[in-house]
């Protein structure tokens, strides 16, 4: 994985919200949390290298036998009788280095899966915020037109009123209905720019922004097609494929590789030196010029590897009951996604099939009668916002299914995967999926 990316200037021209790879690159460039998330795998990848490096050899040196004192034999010079010594020692691990090892790769993996599921949670809590932009910029051209409409109607009960075929209290309550329609149609543009912001806060990076209610109705209705969300996808197949699952995974292999590291502290590592002497007190006999070849011991008697080993079963165990819960936990979020994404398509059904074409040839025949003089303006605006107050309530669901869709996905882990690099040493590149086509 490619964590040296350093998070740039935001580009000018922000991504394609229909396009989920092109999020999918931003997000991974830009996102600050996805960048400090980076950093543990930084750590954890020196950690790794630094398992396949040997330890340092030591280097010491002796001046030895110095004479104090009376000499003997009696007549000799100083410089005849020290001796000097340099060595080298090199400390020999014993069954150790392979479970360091492979509890380092675990590490890095662990690590690498965490990145990954924080850019899971971002990327769809970037789409989240998308979807609530979408729906505040339709809501926000619908409650315009019942704005205007209601302005209109506000305009025809006036002139009513002036001629007294209305009473004045009826005015009134439209002009409090009127403000009311205002005041929802400014909610509706501060949610828009709400959700602007925390959209460019995830991103990173100038946030896509909806220019029509056109492009912001097909962002919520159309839903993205190439993603299977339906019970055809095999729940326990794509739950086990979460990084969050996998990374437990990788953390119970490291916890294991531990747990055979501390079972071979009891295995004492030896350290072997060799030294050259050089001996100048010749007159006694010495050898002027020899090695000395030694080898030392630690002797494990009282730190054995027991509390390391105690330490690394009792958070396998840990380790183990969370991954059981959290899989546990994720089937039923999943199965509890799909339960009321069938409720609110149940309900879409009913309004695109009854209630809205109803309220849309009710609207159309109002029109038309008006026209012909058959039935009065304001019976007209009133059937027209009808129409446009059930536009409203299907906007909502559209909005609530596109979340409920998001549930199932980051739950059965079905999402685009980031444009990782290539890893030192053979790290595997997180996949839990297959890729979003």
């Amino acid at each position: 994985m490619d964590v040296s990316t350093p998070a740039s200037a935001a580009i000018s021209t922000p991504p394609d919200p229909f396009d989920e790879r092109a999020l999918a690159a931003e997000l991974w460039s830009h996102s600050p949390d996805l960048i400090l998330s980076r950093q543990g795998l930084i750590e954890a990848e020196a950690v790794r290298d630094h398992s396949y490096v040997l330890p340092n050899p030591s280097l010491a040196a002796a001046w030895g036998t110095i004479p104090i004192g009376r000499r003997n034999p009696p007549g000799a010079s100083f410089g005849e009788v020290p001796n000097y010594m340099v060595g080298v020692s090199e400390m020999i691990e014993l069954g150790k280095r392979g479970p360091r090892q492979a509890a380092a790769e675990a590490g890095t993996k662990v690590a690498a899966l965490t990145v990954d599921d924080t850019y899971r949670q971002s990327f769809f809590t970037l789409l989240e915020t998308l979807a609530e932009q979408a729906n505040a910029t339709a809501r926000r051209a619908v409650l315009n037109r019942l704005v205007g409409d209601s302005a209109e109607s506000l305009r025809l009960q006036r002139e009513r009123a002036k001629r007294g075929d209305v009473a004045a209290l009826e005015v009134d309550r439209l002009e409090v209905e009127h403000l009311r329609l205002l005041s929802a149609a400014r909610e509706a543009e501060e949610a828009q720019e709400i959700a602007v912001g925390a959209c460019a806060r995830i991103l990173g990076a100038d946030c896509p922004r909806f220019a029509s209610e056109d492009g912001a109705r097909r962002f919520l209705f159309e839903g993205h097609p190439g993603v299977p969300v339906d019970a055809s996808v095999d729940d326990k197949q794509a739950v086990s494929g979460r990084p969050d699952l996998l990374a437990l995974d990788a953390e119970q292999t490291r916890l294991r590789a531990d747990l055979v590291l501390a079972g071979r502290a009891k295995i004492p590592d030896p350290t072997a030196s060799v030294s050259y002497m050089h001996d100048q007190f010749e007159i006694a006999g010495n050898q002027a010029n020899s090695l000395v070849l030694a080898v030392s011991l630690p002797l494990p008697v009282f730190d054995r590897g027991q509390v390391e080993s105690a330490r690394a079963k009792r958070r396998l165990e840990a380790t183990a009951e969370a991954h059981r819960v959290l899989s546990a936990t994720a089937l039923r979020a999943l199965a509890l996604a799909r339960q009321r994404l069938a409720v609110l398509q149940a309900r879409a059904r009913s309004l695109d099939e009854d209630a809205l074409p109803r309220a849309r040839s009710l609207a159309e025949g109002m029109d038309a009668a008006s026209r012909r003089g058959g039935a009065s303006l304001i019976d007209v605006l009133l059937a027209r916002r009808a129409f446009e107050e059930l536009q409203l309530d299907r906007l909502d669901v559209a909005a609530t299914t596109f979340k409920a869709r998001l549930d199932v996905r980051r739950n059965a882990a079905l999402y685009p995967r980031p444009p990782f690099g290539a890893t030192t040493r053979g790290t595997p590149v997180p996949q839990s999926a297959p890729p979003h086509p």
